[in-house]
């Protein structure tokens, strides 16, 4: 190979090797930066927490060049479906699902029910609430307490139960505070 058509090899790989980068270099603008990715994982976060379904689910939820990935367990194939279709949204390409439909929703909802039992009986050893007077229902470990109790002072005993009862993760304060209690008053 003589000198000139060396130089034009070398020359001819330079202007493909700059042009290569200059093409990676938009491809590169393209992508979606790092801001919008906690954008779409924000909005999902929030389907996911609003839907009553799915919102005592742990469902970890990531964003990756516009692809969601969803992590964690749900109990039925339809709250896994669900998840992803909620997953869906603006600028998001693609979801991965990497859900597990859990054999752990049947000892979830085994340990659901004993939470609720037990509570319900700590509660009716308090001389202040009647029986069936506050309503006890638990999901993924958060206790909801409905119904009627005498006053403020009625209500936080109700909730600090709770809140101490082994399996509780949270409790939702649903009680209202009634001057006459619903077994007619004391």
């Amino acid at each position: 190979m003589n000198t000139r058509m060396t130089l034009t090899v070398i020359m001819t790989a330079v202007v493909g090797a700059t042009s290569g980068l200059a093409m990676s270099g938009s491809a590169w603008g393209q992508q979606v930066e790092g801001k919008e990715q906690r954008k779409f994982e924000a909005q999902v976060q929030q389907k996911l927490k609003n839907d009553p379904d799915l919102k005592n689910n742990k469902i970890e939820v990531k964003a990756e060049n516009s692809v969601i990935t969803l992590k964690g367990s749900v109990d039925t194939e339809a709250e896994r479906a669900k998840a992803a279709s909620l997953a869906k949204v603006d600028g998001v390409v693609r979801v991965d699902d990497q859900l597990e439909v859990g054999s752990k929703g049947a000892m979830t909802a085994l340990s659901d029910t004993a939470v609720t039992a037990a509570l319900k009986a700590k509660l009716a050893t308090e001389d202040r609430f009647s029986a069936n007077q506050i309503s006890v229902t638990t999901n993924n470990g958060v206790v909801t307490l409905e119904g009627a109790v005498a006053s403020q002072a009625d209500r936080r005993k109700a909730i600090d139960i709770a809140k101490s009862s082994d399996g509780v993760k949270r409790v939702a304060d649903k009680l209202r505070i009634s001057p006459v209690a619903p077994d007619g008053g004391r």
